[in-house]
């Protein structure tokens, strides 16, 4: 299994660890702050769940949306319990232990599923499960079932901290749960799943806390920010990033044509006989050809960028280059491309039928179209269509080459 560290990756792990340590910090400094500054903090986590909600809502994020509100709701639960008629006994051995067990349970439930939208017909029955799930609680908590006490408290093994508020069946389950996320990220390489690692985490420490009204509620607005961060991160990547395959869009490619100097060079890129290819293979093997081909782009050398023009039609900048500076790094990119086999599995029907394999190997090329800014190519715009121009004749030589 192949993980690329990107920088973006980097940054997203120590974004993280610097909210928990901010946390951290502010709690130490917690007892020089003035009784305005606590309220603040008291009810930061209130601020950030509500904005997490309405920027979900905006941009229709499904399963963010149920986190928070699942957030919002358990400590809305947790602190003010006491107004539900529960008295601190049945709080601390039942409805603590219990929101304890369902919080993780439930985010990990969330963040396998599909999205399916907020205020759809299954984001509506998957929001009424989680209120349906809330009064159960409830009503598990003022039955005051000694059976479930006992479920509860149950004991594996002797740990040395016996006297933890958490009893070990929720630390196990809080263990498995970070387990889960951080190998699903690793496996599937999902920065959700990252962001989740953060929330758990947040999540744990606030719960562990929760005699603690100010480390409560700190950790908590941690967990919220994380989620926050995650809406804005996937917000960017629905307008900048190509959805097929993950590279930037001829939306990110027009921003990055405004800060070009007065040096550049821009290469137009197309998949030869993609037409054909298509309709031969099929769209599903059409798609994944645009995939294994962007996956080769955005390796250009060269101080190259690689975006998805459309169709497929690629763009990549080299600022602050001429043309003859970037033509070694496209050959490269072109041979490479030309060397990247894709593996086309067989039908079902057809696997049947060969003893010696279901996968075939399937290869394509690319042209390339080259031009530089010039006083004939005075800005971007001309610059592309000296590059398109470059690209018809690249096509014109017998394609796989690159024409300036």
């Amino acid at each position: 299994m192949k993980i690329t560290l990107t920088f973006k990756t980097v940054l997203l792990h120590i974004t993280y660890i610097l909210i928990l340590l901010g946390c951290y910090f502010l709690i130490k400094k917690s007892p020089s702050f003035t009784p305005p500054v606590i309220l603040v903090i008291k009810y930061s986590s209130y601020v950030l769940f509500g904005l997490g909600i309405t920027l979900s809502i905006r941009f229709n994020r499904g399963r963010v949306f149920l986190i928070i509100l699942l957030l919002t709701l358990s400590q809305l639960f947790l602190n003010y319990y006491s107004e539900l008629s529960i008295n601190h006994t049945i709080f601390s051995q039942i409805l603590y232990p219990v929101m304890c067990l369902l919080i993780p349970l439930n985010i990990v439930t969330f963040s396998n599923l599909k999205e399916r939208g907020i205020f759809s017909f299954w984001g509506k029955i998957r929001i009424s499960l989680l209120l349906i799930e809330l009064f159960v609680i409830y009503q598990i908590a003022v039955s005051n079932t000694s059976s479930i006490q006992k479920v509860l408290n149950y004991k594996f093994i002797n740990i040395p901290f016996e006297k933890t508020i958490m009893n070990q069946t929720t630390l196990l389950i809080f263990f498995l749960t970070l387990i889960f996320f951080i190998l699903k990220a690793y496996v599937k390489n999902s920065v959700f799943e990252i962001r989740l690692v953060g929330v758990i985490i947040s999540v744990f420490i606030a719960l562990y806390f929760i005699n603690d009204k100010i480390s409560f509620s700190i950790f908590l607005s941690a967990a919220g920010l994380m989620l926050i961060i995650s809406i804005i991160e996937d917000s960017y990547s629905m307008a900048y990033l190509d959805e097929l395959t993950g590279i930037p869009s001829r939306r990110a490619l027009r921003e990055n044509l405004m800060k070009l100097g007065n040096k550049y060079v821009i290469a137009m890129v197309d998949i030869d006989f993609f037409k054909k290819f298509n309709d031969k293979y099929g769209h599903d093997v059409g798609d994944d050809v645009l995939k294994l081909v962007a996956s080769n782009l955005v390796q250009v050398t060269g101080g190259g960028k690689a975006f998805r023009y459309g169709g497929e039609e690629f763009t990549i900048l080299f600022p602050g280059k001429s043309i003859n500076d970037v033509i070694p790094h496209l050959e490269s990119l072109r041979e490479q491309v030309s060397k990247s086999g894709y593996t086309k599995k067989s039908s079902k029907a057809q696997s049947s039928k060969s003893k010696r394999g279901n996968s075939s190997q399937l290869f394509v090329t690319i042209s390339m179209g080259v031009c530089e800014k010039t006083s004939k190519y005075k800005d971007p715009t001309d610059v592309i269509k000296g590059a398109d121009k470059a690209l018809y004749r690249a096509k014109k030589k017998g394609r796989n080459c690159v024409s300036k």
